[in-house]
């Protein structure tokens, strides 16, 4: 197979090809692959390849090749917290890969790092939670982390994940941003404008789920630490914040979304998927793709936001809240009694919602319940009575945890 990508040569040298070649295009244990050898072409180089396909001409291709097993090694470590080794401890966890080929897409070991070094400087008594570094090796196994659970230490120990209290991911910092300049746009370079007006590639946040605390404190750490882009999204959990479609990360780092924790998870915006789409050999491998104070930014950011990980209570980022919003946001002007009153009937439930959180946040509990049952009342009264059972529990499992 020949793949011809609209590509410059710049772009598409070192380009990494990531596609399963199996029958069923999944990976894992026991795939079996399929013998099909692929060469990848740019625009330029390509064209004759186009030229003569269409003129029926045909070729051979041998790829000279062979399978062969490595043994990768995970690394888990502890920077304790003062509870550390008692059943009292509480843990934060943070993630990245190890297994890239590039300095920006194989930086968030040095990221981890940093959090790990500036929570360091304080003594163990200070630190009221433990951070817990977890190297992945299997981001580059065919298919990806999601491929090869098996391998994936949480899953081989699901008992250590009951002091985790929220997970923090992070991948590709620190990138300049490319673009294909000159005629026909087949120059690669890296663009000149500054860091705010595109110059570095955007800070791509997943968060699991959308829990407002969640989201506030990204964007407390994003603007506290002049973060000059950078894109927050929940999942396809409602409309984003204009009303639009609002998608997730590509990235497996949120091990929040896999564990079902509450979890964020950095991402530069490295485009890829199958493909990675930045060159790896030429450009992006080395220090000259590589913006210092936009990477130091990231990483005090992030150490922002493993501080108040610290101190947040587990009440306040309990994925349940999200689920809420969620099932509020997404109610039709159908879903209610009255849907001519739909748009209204849903913005007081949304306040009575937003209400009751903040009162959680401010540990006034007592005044939380009461406005969640007012919500309550309200959607008894309100949402047709086929949506009103899912509701309803979603509101009563809230309102058990505040007892």
């Amino acid at each position: 197979m020949v793949v011809v990508y609209d590509l410059s040569p710049g772009a598409a040298f070192g380009l990494a090809q990531r596609s399963v070649y199996t029958p069923d295009a999944k990976a894992g244990l026991g795939a079996k692959y399929v013998n099909c050898p692929t060469l990848t072409l740019d625009r330029v180089n390509g064209a004759r390849v186009l030229a003569d396909a269409k003129a029926g001409r045909t070729a051979t291709l041998t790829l000279t090749a062979r399978f062969q097993r490595d043994t990768g090694k995970a690394i888990i470590a502890y920077l304790p917290g003062k509870n550390y080794g008692t059943p009292q401890d509480e843990q934060i966890l943070l993630a990245t890969h190890t297994d890239a080929m590039s300095l920006i897409e194989e930086n968030g070991g040095l990221g981890v790092l940093g959090i790990l070094s500036y929570f360091n400087h304080f003594p163990r008594s200070a630190r009221p939670r433990t951070l817990v570094l977890y190297f992945d090796c299997r981001h580059f196994m065919p298919g990806g982390e999601g491929s090869w659970p098996q391998f994936d230490y949480y899953t081989m120990h699901p008992e250590r994940l009951k002091p985790i209290v929220a997970t923090l991911g992070m991948e590709h910092m620190g990138g300049r941003q490319t673009i294909e300049v000159g005629p026909g746009g087949n120059q690669y370079v890296y663009s000149s404008e500054l860091p705010e007006n595109g110059g570095v590639i955007t800070s791509l946040m997943d968060v699991y789920n959308n829990n407002i605390w969640l989201v506030e404190a990204i964007a407390r750490a994003a603007t506290d630490n002049h973060w000059p882009r950078v894109d927050v999204k929940a999942g396809n959990v409602g409309p984003g914040l204009n009303g639009g479609f609002q998608g997730t990360v590509k990235s497996p780092m949120n091990k929040g979304r896999a564990y079902r924790i509450p979890g964020i998870g950095l991402a530069g915006d490295w485009p890829g998927g199958w493909t990675q789409t930045y060159a790896q050999v030429d450009t992006e491998a080395g220090a000259h793709g590589f913006d210092q104070d936009y990477f130091v930014r990231q990483v005090a950011g992030l150490s922002q936001l493993a501080g108040e990980f610290m101190l947040v209570k587990p009440l306040v980022i309990d994925l349940g809240w999200g689920t809420l919003k969620s099932a509020l946001v997404n109610l039709q002007d159908s879903s209610f009694v009255a849907p001519h009153e739909g748009t209204a009937h849903r913005q007081t439930l949304l306040n009575q919602y937003v209400a009751a959180f903040r009162r959680v946040e401010a540990a006034a509990l007592d005044e939380a319940r009461t406005t969640l049952n007012d919500l309550a009342v309200n959607v008894s009264a309100w949402v047709v009575s086929d949506q009103q059972g899912a509701l309803s529990g979603l509101v009563d499992g809230q309102l058990a945890k505040l007892a």
